[in-house]
């Protein structure tokens, strides 16, 4: 029998095919279509090969650390899965007798996240509490004055924020690219694509009012530049899309421009919408905070007021934009009967953060999240963090679980008792769907190959004990 391994003891993987056997025991296993090989019992036993590996470091700390826990490093290179069930099945296969073997008690195993919407370029501002009495257009200025400028500004905070990520068991990730002074930035996909990490940098733009112009042509200029540069090939682990950011801050006419880049280049688009009460007054009424932030920045023009104040819900401005064009709406906290309709119509799919949504009171100004009709109704509803911003200090930083969803998997486990298989899936195979990712990257079956392999500490073995351990994720495995 051979003795049991330190996964990430002195790994020296050699390039050229040369591949190792890992047998990885565990309390319980879980992937996202339910029970791995449930029809024997609770599977805690995982064989599998890797190839060209190496050690990931993720931990922030000093490199003379003696000893790093499991969550400071990730095994990265190619890895398939030979067996999966008990262990007793598992000896059964051939390769069993070769391999080595880790030993995790006490630890559940997941697929890697899927971390739908995420701004990680502000991660340097690191989490602030909500000024209530400011409110939504305050914060928003806030984020303005505060936000990355330079490209080695941004470049080294989107590195945080992808160390952070990984550390939370993230492997793919709708990352929105935030627009700063001088218009869109392409610093965040060119820092994404040296990463391991799979998703979309969702390019974001303003355009509205008197500067409605100028902001189309520098999202004109960095698609073309984006293009010159191989960055919106499909077959890159991180594609680019758009971002219109949101109706309070983007024409519809900018909305269809972008549409139609999309179309042009095959890009994704996404959008923020019906995310706060005050977005909400600034549509229907074409007044209160957001418009006096527009006037503020001298945006504000006649033309706004024919397009705004037409007592529509934010949902139903951007129905005719919708109806011929799939965007990933995040946030959709505002939504009435008649928006879901238009949404379920248009196939349009929603992230909800659900963090987010309780740091800035939208789960009080509208009640709750209707996420979970929305998933009756066959919407596709991935999770998201939204910013670091929003995010409690105690679990994003370089001690806890870093950015990602599990966090918001408990907060609706705890406070809405949602179904434990149901949040694996908004977490795992809707974050997939919604950036257009491949299923199969989050199966735990025999000849798969998983984006990653998340090792969670419980009490137990199942999801649910999982989701009520408040222990860190730990990225054990992500593919090269």
């Amino acid at each position: 029998m051979n003795q049991p391994n330190d996964i990430f003891g002195e790994i020296r993987m050699t390039p050229g095919g040369r591949s190792r056997v890992l047998r990885l025991n565990v309390a319980g296993i879980h992937d996202a279509a339910g029970d791995a090989d449930a029809s024997t019992g609770p599977a805690d036993s995982m064989l599998l090969t890797i190839t060209d590996g190496h050690v990931l470091p993720l931990g922030l700390k000093q490199a003379d650390t003696l000893r790093p826990t499991l969550g400071d490093r990730a095994l990265c290179g190619s890895f398939e899965i030979l067996a999966v069930g008990r262990a007793k099945d598992v000896d059964r296969h051939p390769g069993a007798a070769r391999a080595e073997v880790t030993e995790l008690p006490g630890h559940v195993l997941i697929p890697g996240l899927v971390n739908a919407h995420a701004h990680l370029d502000l991660t340097h501002m690191g989490p602030r509490e909500f000024d209530r009495v400011g409110g939504f257009a305050t914060w928003m200025s806030m984020v303005r004055l505060n936000r990355a400028q330079s490209d080695e500004e941004i470049a080294a905070s989107v590195d945080l924020g992808i160390t952070l990520s990984m550390r939370a068991g993230t492997v793919a990730v709708g990352d929105i690219a935030g627009a700063n002074a001088s218009g869109p930035n392409l610093t965040p996909i060119r820092r994404l694509r040296r990463s391991p990490l799979r998703g979309v940098s969702f390019l974001e733009f303003f355009a509205i009012g008197s500067r409605e112009s100028q902001g189309l042509a520098r999202l004109d200029t960095a698609v073309r530049a984006g293009m010159e540069e191989g960055l919106l090939k499909d077959s890159a682990r991180i594609r680019l899309g758009l971002q219109p950011h949101a109706p309070s801050t983007v024409s519809l006419a900018a909305y269809i421009h972008a549409a139609g880049l999309g179309n042009e280049y095959s890009l994704p688009l996404a959008t923020h919408a019906a995310e706060s009460l005050a977005e909400h007054e600034l549509i229907a009424e074409g007044q209160g905070p957001l418009r006096e932030f527009l006037e503020q920045l001298g945006l504000w023009n006649k033309g706004l007021e024919h397009q705004l104040g037409a007592a529509r819900s934010p949902i139903e401005h951007l129905g005719g934009v919708l109806a011929h064009a799939p965007f990933l709406l995040a946030h959709v906290n505002d939504a009435s009967d008649s928006d879901l309709d238009l949404l379920i119509k248009a196939g349009q799919g929603v992230v909800y953060c659900p963090r987010s949504s309780a740091y800035f009171g939208n789960d009080v100004a509208f009640g709750p999240h209707r996420y979970r009709e929305m998933l009756a109704r066959r919407m596709v509803v991935a999770l998201g963090t939204d910013s670091i911003i929003n995010l409690p200090a105690g679990r994003c930083g370089a001690e806890s679980g870093g950015i990602g969803v599990l966090d918001e998997m408990r907060l609706l486990y705890r406070r809405d008792g949602t179904d434990p298989s149901l949040l694996l899936r908004m977490g795992t195979l809707n974050g997939a769907a919604a950036l257009g990712l491949p299923g199969e990257g989050f199966a735990f079956v025999r000849g798969a190959s998983p984006l990653g392999i998340v090792a969670v500490k419980c009490d137990g073995s199942s999801l649910g004990c999982l989701l009520a351990s408040a222990a860190p994720p730990c990225l054990l495995l992500v593919q090269k």
